[in-house]
């Protein structure tokens, strides 16, 4: 039974592995001959780890990474689901609202058998695979623009459209702004290492490196809602990772990050180019006449007609029709709508949090950010007393800390993004988002009690800095 399960901890690694890299290559496994091919090896990771679960009663579960974290998240998780199953069973179009409730229901997957089912002594090479990877998906993306001119995305022809003014990087997705999406993660991941008190120099360097490829992407694919993640994301982490260093050193930290963002800022505005000009054309003034805006308050529209349970998951392209001319139109007096909005079709709402709350209405976005809020909570508090070691320890030399911060940061982008943008609908993106979700949760099993001595020798609470 041990040679089993340490064979099963072995094909977990490999199948997590391959999904976490595999799908961020294979265009997002948006489509679905790509998305279900992954599904399936999600589903095979999840028997595996059953099996694993199973042969605890032999084995006992010390070689889990069992923690009250794990069982606190998983617990606030299950009534999300279980509502989004419902939901999902109910729905009037099946395949579309069995996608939307696997979106939901594979990255939680992900999560616990990453945080669980794998050995602990595979965690640090899934991190450096995932951060290669980042890397990899980075350069992919500045070459395929430079040399290429995005003519494909790998293999396949890109759309046209999105090189027509502005020349907008593709990478390995189709579209230019979930192309941003998976340069911010890797932004964030990046600044969490680099600005962490326990990293080395290596450690650094190479964060360096792959923050300025993060940038470079991003900056190439003219993503507007990027360029303002990416401030916001540097900005944060200047607050949140240095909670590691002494206090007179965390200040110094952030006062020359902050100069350092002002001069970017500022130079970026000064000499931007195309991309300056791309934020300048945006209707800022006139939101009203953006068809984004146009999507979001169709979305919300449809949402009005069930506030408490959503009109279903998987409807709002099949609503689209019925609610996309704006409200001010009259048919009675023959009153034509502002806003038609009869020439396109909104497949997404391009604003993931308007499209939940219209789908799975007030109940299931409660019930998300519950879940949602659950973990977020347990890793900050985690990371707070890992901050407060290194701040008080300089020999703390624990390595993968660093990733409490990298994921408290990755949701924050992607949280932000997707008020203007479906980055959380790219099934690469979200599983992603699961794997480093569970590293940090296994990482946060780790933390020392939080706690300090007294001159007099008793022990006492700690806050932190």
């Amino acid at each position: 039974m041990q040679k089993l399960d340490s064979i099963l901890g072995t094909l977990l690694f490999g199948l997590i592995a391959f999904i976490g890299i595999g799908s961020t290559w294979f265009f997002g496994a948006w489509e679905v001959w790509w998305f279900w091919p992954f599904v399936s090896c999600i589903f095979l990771s999840t028997v595996c780890y059953g099996i694993r679960l199973m042969l605890s009663a032999f084995l006992g579960t010390r070689r889990l990474n069992l923690s009250t974290l794990v069982y606190g998240i998983a617990l606030a998780w299950c009534p999300f689901l279980v509502y989004a199953l419902i939901r999902a069973i109910q729905a009037d179009v099946p395949m579309d609202a069995e996608r939307s409730f696997l979106l939901h229901l594979t990255p939680f997957l992900l999560g616990l058998i990453v945080a669980t089912g794998i050995p602990e002594t595979r965690h640090r090479t899934l991190i450096v695979l995932i951060m290669v990877n980042l890397g990899l998906l980075g350069l992919y993306g500045i070459a395929n623009h430079l040399i290429a001119g995005n003519a494909k995305v790998l293999w396949v022809p890109g759309f046209p459209q999105y090189q027509e003014g502005y020349h907008r990087a593709t990478g390995s997705y189709f579209c230019p702004d979930h192309f941003s999406g998976l340069m911010e993660l890797a932004l964030a991941m990046a600044m969490a290492l680099l600005l962490v008190r326990s990293s080395t120099r290596v450690q650094r360097m190479l964060a360096i490196g792959l923050a300025g490829i993060a940038l470079c992407g991003i900056v190439f694919s003219r993503s507007r809602g990027g360029g303002i993640v990416a401030g916001i994301v540097v900005t944060t982490a200047l607050v949140l990772c240095t909670m590691s260093w002494p206090r007179k050193s965390r200040w110094l930290v952030r006062g020359i990050g902050l100069a350092a963002l002002s001069v970017a800022i500022s130079a970026f505005v000064l000499f931007g180019g195309h991309y300056v000009k791309r934020f300048k054309e945006y209707p800022w003034t006139t939101l009203e006449h953006s068809d984004r805006f146009q999507m979001s308050s169709a979305a919300l529209r449809a949402w009005k007609t069930a506030p408490w349970i959503g009109v279903g998951p998987g409807m709002h392209s099949s609503l689209w029709p019925h609610f996309a001319p704006s409200a001010d139109g009259d048919r009675v007096t023959g009153r034509w709508p502002t806003f038609p909005n009869n020439h396109y079709h909104s497949f997404e709402a391009h604003d993931d949090w308007a499209q939940f709350l219209e789908e799975y209405g007030l109940i299931g976005m409660g019930l998300f950010l519950l879940a949602i809020g659950t973990a977020l909570a347990g890793l900050f508090r985690r990371w707070r007393r890992w901050a407060f070691v290194q701040a008080t320890n300089p020999d703390c030399i624990q390595s993968t800390a660093w990733i409490l911060p990298g994921m408290l940061l990755a949701a924050l982008a992607m949280a932000i993004h997707s008020l203007g943008d479906f980055n959380l609908q790219i099934p690469g993106t979200t599983w992603l988002m699961g794997i480093l979700a569970g590293l940090a949760v296994a990482t946060a099993r780790l933390t020392p009690p939080f706690r300090q001595r007294k001159p007099n020798g008793s022990i006492e609470k700690e806050s932190a800095p």
